[in-house]
């Protein structure tokens, strides 16, 4: 059981689950060795592995949060009806706001995916040093797919097994997808990723494919009029919609989905929350071409100047620079680099 375990140590399960002393050693040996500026930490539940940094190292530590842990439990508790799930949830929950707080704390700088995470932490923790660096795409593999199949298809991509995707194609089936097709029979929905719990690989039929693990999500964004994301729970920023607008496919959000990305209802998204709204802009978009390529030319617009590798890489060098007290700009290493990593070292 790693409830006793967790009350002992006032630590999440995760944390415990993916804390190692072998790792510890492994990390300070490398940092003796290879001598880094900095330490870059990404995601909490690594965020313990800052013990292993030696404190005469002399290097800077940064966390990187692609979202706030303890919010997504919290947004998962508001839509979550199984007491079981509720229970574990909860329980997660009950550790993650402190133990995230307590280690963003040892931490020289945090940096998180979007303005709304900044707050939400900057509220619960005045004193950290935060910083905006948000998701994105490689715009030069994600070109521009060719025009959709004229079959009225929509499209979900994402791990089938995260309690906030397994809600938002439940809450799409059961209360959207059916009003949709009062109006378009015909339509078509595919839920492309992996390990779909059993809940949602129940919704395969005739009208809904569940593919599970693909090589390629490609293949699917090709066959798909609209890319559909619908999401009630979750955190950080959506990863999908930047690759759908960067392929070439128009989205239709909820609020909470495309929370933390500067779009704009109407010019490069369409946004809806209630059942009744969604599907009405759904079908809006399965029916109005212009629209929809208009949502395309402007969406790829948007990731190509906000959220391109390029962009990002040059503000999180500006970061690290700013840490290690040296001159802002793109280092040579980032610059030559098509994925915009740096070792610093």
């Amino acid at each position: 059981m790693w409830l006793p375990r967790a009350l002992l140590k006032g630590e999440p399960r995760k944390n415990l689950s993916l804390y190692s002393q072998a790792m510890v050693d492994r990390i300070r040996t490398r940092i003796e060795e290879d001598r880094f500026d900095i330490v870059d930490i990404r995601r909490s539940c690594m965020a313990p592995y800052v013990r292993a940094v030696p404190a005469n190292s002399g290097c800077r530590t940064v966390l990187t949060l692609h979202d706030v842990p303890y919010v997504q439990h919290q947004r998962i508790l508001s839509v979550e009806r199984n007491w079981r799930v509720r229970w574990n949830t909860f329980k997660d929950w009950l550790f993650l706001k402190r133990a995230t707080l307590k280690y963003a704390r040892c931490f020289d700088k945090c940096v998180v995916v979007s303005g709304l995470d900044r707050d939400i932490l900057q509220r619960d923790a005045p004193d950290l040093d935060i910083a905006v660096v948000p998701n994105g795409v490689d715009t030069e593999s994600y070109a521009l797919l060719a025009a959709e199949v004229a079959t009225p298809t929509l499209l979900f991509v994402g791990k089938m097994h995260y309690p906030p995707n397994v809600d938002a194609v439940l809450f799409f089936c059961s209360e959207i997808l059916p009003i949709i097709k009062q109006q378009i029979p015909d339509v078509k929905l595919l839920i492309v990723g992996r390990d779909p719990v059993e809940p949602v690989q129940a919704l395969a039929s005739e009208d809904v494919t569940v593919t599970g693990y693909v090589e390629s999500v490609i293949p699917y964004y090709e066959q798909a009029c609209v890319s559909v994301i619908p999401l009630r729970a979750g955190g950080g920023t959506r990863l999908k919609i930047l690759e759908s607008m960067a392929l070439g496919r128009s989205v239709v959000s909820t609020t909470l989905g495309c929370e933390g990305l500067e779009v704009t209802h109407g010019e490069n998204i369409l946004i809806a929350d209630s059942p009744a709204e969604f599907a009405a802009q759904t079908v809006r978009l399965l029916e109005d071409e212009a629209l929809r390529r208009k949502l395309v030319t402007h969406g790829r617009q948007l990731v190509e100047t906000t959220y391109d590798w390029q962009a990002i890489a040059q503000r999180l060098l500006r970061i690290y620079n700013e840490l290690l007290g040296k001159e802002s700009g793109m280092c040579s290493e980032v610059g030559n680099n098509k994925r915009g990593e740096c070792r610093l070292c």
